[in-house]
């Protein structure tokens, strides 16, 4: 009696195994599949260029672009690189596209700008040439011929803060006014609804 139910014990483990063995294999699969599938949605990516087009011309800067946040690879000591990169950018007539040169970015590089952020307070310069705070950031500023940078926050509705959109002033320095604020922090409102 015991036989039959060391075989019947061992053959359900040996369909448990089997079925899990399965599952893992289907799952790598659909996973394969799902990663070679272009994930890429027109009307969304359109509303986002738009938004900052839109921006881009109300408040008259030369380069507005979003630097979504993301994780990168990790450190010996387990830690997770934390990064941005820039994922949409808006340009005006006769002002570079810098996009791809920001791309894994670590936080760490620009901390004066992400200390604004987490705080979720706007970053303001107004005038390159007074900045002293980071050193480092500013000499990156200057070599994209920026005068003026602000940045704002992007966060989800529940408060996760997921980006960055950036206004950089390159023909002329700009003032930070209450109602580029008001405007601003609406329009990053409003472009997080697109990218989440």
């Amino acid at each position: 009696m015991s036989f039959g139910l060391d075989v019947i014990v061992g053959l359900t483990g040996l369909i448990s195994a089997a079925t899990g063995i399965f599952g893992m294999w289907l799952k790598i699969k659909m996973d394969e599949k799902k990663g070679k599938q272009l994930n890429y949605d027109p009307s969304m990516h359109g509303n986002v260029i738009t938004a900052l087009e839109f921006i881009l011309s109300e408040t008259e800067a030369d380069r507005v672009s979003i630097l979504e946040f993301h994780n990168g690879e990790h450190y010996f000591s387990g830690r997770s690189q934390q990064k941005f990169s820039c994922t949409y950018e808006a340009v005006s007539e006769g002002i570079s596209v810098e996009s791809s040169k920001l791309q894994n970015i670590r936080i760490s590089n620009f901390h004066c700008l992400v200390k604004s952020i987490i705080k979720e307070e706007t970053f303001i310069c107004n005038d390159i040439d007074l900045y002293q705070d980071d050193l480092g950031f500013k000499s990156f500023l200057q070599g994209k011929g920026i005068q003026s940078f602000f940045a704002r926050p992007v966060k989800t509705l529940n408060g996760k803060i997921i980006g960055v959109v950036c206004l950089e002033y390159v023909k002329s320095k700009r003032k930070w006014s209450e109602d580029v604020e008001q405007f601003t922090r609406k329009q990053a409102r409003l472009v997080s609804g697109y990218l989440i």
